[in-house]
């Protein structure tokens, strides 16, 4: 893949989709998830299952990670990494992601997980959102699907 010939407002527009994204799942707004999405995406979630329409789409992965009793207070760090040309009008992005962690019964803090995100992009309606998300943790098994950047 080539890196995208695409405009400074359009990357923009797609950076903010992916910010809005983690906000609401940040903030625990299991609502307001799936509007960041197509309404046909998949996920794969850090631990490998794949959220699609049989296994209840993004309102389940959603409602799976946000709605937990024991779920701590989470907060995700992002770099985007490389904007690629994915074809047929997509976008892919990777990215690094941290997420933190702080425990509600504790207030004890804590580095959760480091990762990297896959994220193919498209603009439906003049609207960049994601019809694909991969969240992989940061390991030596997922550093070798990312293959080379350049």
């Amino acid at each position: 893949m080539n890196e995208a010939n695409i405009s400074l407002e359009e990357r923009d527009a797609i950076f903010t989709r992916l910010r809005r994204y983690l906000w609401c799942m940040d903030t625990g707004n299991i609502s307001a998830v799936p509007t960041n999405f197509t309404a046909d995406a998949t996920i794969r979630d850090v631990t490998g299952k794949l959220w699609n329409a049989e296994t209840g789409g993004v309102p389940g992965f959603a409602n799976h990670f946000l709605a937990a009793s024991n779920r701590p207070w989470g907060q995700h760090w992002i770099q985007h990494m490389s904007v690629q040309d994915a074809g047929d009008g997509k976008i892919l992005v990777i990215s690094y992601w941290t997420g933190l962690a702080t425990d509600p019964a504790t207030t004890e803090r804590s580095v959760r997980h480091i990762g990297c995100h896959r994220d193919t992009m498209i603009k439906i309606d003049g609207t960049w959102l994601i019809a694909k998300k991969i969240i992989d943790p940061w390991n030596a098994d997922t550093i070798t699907e990312l293959g080379p950047m350049i």
